[in-house]
């Protein structure tokens, strides 16, 4: 019958059995290797976690495997060797917190952030999942009694693919810094206190998502008598959208909404660029040595040219504005953003219908300035379209309609999302940001 790791009979399905075969050596040096990690105090587990991965594959390597018995072991292996790509971790050992407590050293004293900890134990009630999972950096957390084999291949391959993510995106992001520093000397200075940003959060989680959620603005921010709030909600690791807003000087505010074509870890590191071209622009403003910064088409302009002699790949649709306090007029050029913005006052509303090209497209786009002049009490709401494959209409004008009456009825973003019925919290087809911009 079945066993789990702990000897227990199992009424799982065959495929899940674990099959004492004969030991037949394995030379097969086409493959490189995974180097994995088994901490624990118990050697039976050691051998037949190596029995049950012997044949594991994944992306053409196979598993090399290094053994620990105890958490003190396992941290001369850590200090000495630097491309361990899994930990399966057991939590009672020398002591009865022992692998959480090296889980800490891993994290905060290593500063590894790179390496994939699955923690199983024989003793779930010495450490309830929901606490670890809620106290401790790991990447998942198991029984050694459900522990099967198909289990067991379906975790370590999960493990490796969030590695591998981890791992590119530290080479995207050498590979970028490298572009943007060979543009301009002075694009250099701008960048440095942003790159030390970057550079703190890498060390300190090691994790793409942080980076880029680092540079978002606060989530509310009140300027005069207005109030800026925003959401961004990625479909995937990372996210293609970005939303800023920030006082540029003492009367006006910019703020803007983007959309990086594409999903995924390249398409996040197209906002990292946006954020550190405007942010190189935003220096230029307060040295007096530009004013484009302030001038929504002709910024629009001047990164279309840029992302064209990058030669990125990537476009960005982007609505980009300029808030005056004084008066309350907002200045703004559309890069093919869609939605429109919506604009509301009162019970009435609507869209403010600019067509145009993305950023990054085509050399021969032209952006044109539009101004409009906000009044007492009104709302501007920007979406990406990630909203529109949330909604139930069939048609995109019947979509339109239905977030232009439901805005109508909901004062703040969280309200509004329930009344669309769109949980942020479940896997989402695409990007989703929303930026509110309100006048009390």
């Amino acid at each position: 019958m079945p066993q789990d790791f702990d000897g227990r009979y199992n009424s799982a399905a065959d495929e899940n059995v674990l099959v004492f075969a004969a030991d037949t050596e394995v030379t097969d040096e086409q493959y490189d290797s995974w180097t994995v990690l088994i901490v624990d105090d118990d050697v039976e587990i050691h051998q037949i976690t190596r029995l049950a991965l012997r044949d594991f594959n994944f992306q053409q390597h196979k598993l090399n495997f290094i053994s620990a018995y105890s958490a003190a072991e396992a941290r001369d292996i850590l200090t000495a060797k630097h491309d361990i790509a899994l930990i399966l971790l057991d939590v009672v050992m020398e002591t009865d917190d022992a692998g959480l407590t090296l889980v800490r050293y891993i994290r905060e004293t290593l500063h590894n952030h790179l390496v994939r900890i699955i923690l199983r134990t024989g003793q779930p009630g010495q450490a309830p999942e929901q606490r670890v999972v809620q106290d401790y950096d790991i990447n998942d957390y198991r029984a050694k009694t459900e522990l099967t084999v198909q289990r067991l291949n379906t975790s370590v391959v999960s493990a490796l693919r969030s590695y591998i993510a981890i791992a590119q995106l530290a080479q995207l992001n050498t590979s970028l810094e490298q572009q943007v520093q060979a543009r301009t000397a002075e694009l250099q200075q701008s960048n440095q206190q942003l790159q030390q940003t970057l550079t703190e959060l890498e060390a300190g989680e090691r994790a793409g998502k942080q980076v880029q959620f680092k540079m978002l603005p606060p989530a509310d921010f009140c300027v005069a008598q207005f109030q800026f709030n925003h959401a961004l909600y990625p479909s995937e690791f990372m996210s293609g959208d970005f939303v800023d807003y920030f006082a540029a000087d003492e009367h006006k505010v910019v703020f803007y909404i983007a959309d990086v074509s594409g999903h995924g870890v390249a398409s996040a590191f197209v906002t990292v660029y946006l954020k550190r071209f405007i942010s190189a622009n935003l220096e230029r403003y307060r040295c007096d040595s530009s004013a484009i910064l302030t001038d929504p088409a002709a910024l629009l302009a001047a990164l279309n040219t840029e992302l064209l002699l990058e030669k990125i790949g990537k476009y960005i649709a982007l609505f980009y504005a300029v808030l005056d306090t004084r008066s309350g007029e907002v200045t703004y050029a559309n890069a093919g953003a869609f939605p429109w913005p919506l604009l509301l006052q009162g019970q009435e509303g609507g869209y403010l219908t600019l067509k145009s090209t993305p950023v990054g497209m085509f050399d021969f786009s032209l952006y044109a300035n539009q101004c409009l002049q906000l009044q007492q009490g009104c709302r501007l709401l920007l979406f990406s379209d990630g909203i529109l494959d949330l909604l139930p209409q069939q048609t995109t004008e019947q979509k339109l309609q239905y977030l232009q009456q439901s805005s109508l009825q909901q004062r703040d973003i969280a309200a509004l999302l329930q009344a669309l019925a769109i949980d942020p919290d479940q896997p989402l087809p695409d990007d989703l940001t929303i930026l509110t911009l309100a006048w009390h």
